[in-house]
């Protein structure tokens, strides 16, 4: 997350604080060149916090919230299931307390809110998690929604590429996403070879196999399950489809219809007025 007002970048907020600090025998991955720059920007007047209770206490000036010492925040999915949740703040209580934050500026303010876990689950096949890091990013949107004024305020939503997850079969109604196709009675839509498969699907990635395994309910909706694939990668590839884009508030007229993707920052900087 990154957010930003008129005169530069007063929160900043994620994972990867071994990126921000000093490489050492225990800090592997952090900085080759020896800057701490969570110090640095310290120094400058910016608050350092690492918890989600840290974070709760801010009122006012700049910030800092890096909540994971190694590489990314965790999956939404995982945040719950460890505990995370007490320690590691939701998207969603990151957006509000940036916008709290934020607010506060009478000449208004740029946020930018992404949820960039929702891509490393696909890239490994991982549906589960993708979507209910999806889910996150929805409530995310859901909170800045109810925290601003949109007569003075455009929300966009998009997303930089799509992937090669797509829908398989004709399940019955009400058949839950992640599950293998079946009928309206239960049992399972099968292969050319009586095997059953599941509803998402990748056009690419890792999990192919010579022969399909007979997969079960319970394999394909555990947490750790790799949806099959078409071609055979070490990672899934972005996709060539479209996206969608959502806009409300001031200035959303201007992003209705199909647009080229280069387009959306031009509209952008127009309802910034720059």
């Amino acid at each position: 997350m990154c957010i930003k007002d008129r005169d530069g970048v007063d929160v900043l907020m994620g994972g990867g604080a071994n990126h921000w600090t000093p490489y050492s025998a225990s800090n592997k991955g952090g900085r080759a060149d020896g800057r701490d720059l969570t110090a640095e920007l310290t120094a400058r007047g910016y608050r350092y916090v690492t918890t989600k209770d840290e974070l709760s206490a801010v009122n006012s000036g700049k910030v800092l919230g890096l909540f994971s010492t190694k590489s990314h925040l965790d999956y939404e999915l995982d945040r719950v299931a460890k505990g995370a949740a007490s320690t590691q703040p939701s998207l969603s209580e990151m957006t509000a307390k940036a916008i709290d934050l934020l607010s506060q500026n009478s000449q208004g303010y740029f946020l930018m809110v992404e949820g960039g876990r929702i891509d490393h689950a696909l890239h490994a096949t991982n549906a589960k998690r993708s979507l209910t890091d999806a889910v996150a990013l929805d409530e995310a949107v859901k909170t800045a929604l109810g925290k601003v004024d949109l007569s003075d305020t455009l929300i966009v939503v998009t997303a930089d590429h799509d992937h090669t997850m797509t829908i398989n079969g004709y399940s019955a109604k009400g058949n839950k996403v992640l599950d293998l196709v079946k009928n309206a009675d239960g049992s399972t839509q099968n292969d050319a070879d009586g095997k059953p498969f599941t509803t998402l699907v990748f056009g690419n990635g890792p999990n192919r196999q010579d022969q399909r395994p007979t997969l079960t309910s319970d394999e394909v909706m555990a947490d750790d399950y790799l949806q099959e694939t078409g071609v055979k990668l070490g990672s899934e590839t972005h996709g060539g489809g479209d996206v969608m884009l959502f806009a409300g508030g001031a200035g959303s007229s201007q992003f209705k219809g199909t647009l080229d993707n280069t387009r959306v920052f031009g509209k952008l900087r127009e309802a910034l007025g720059l």
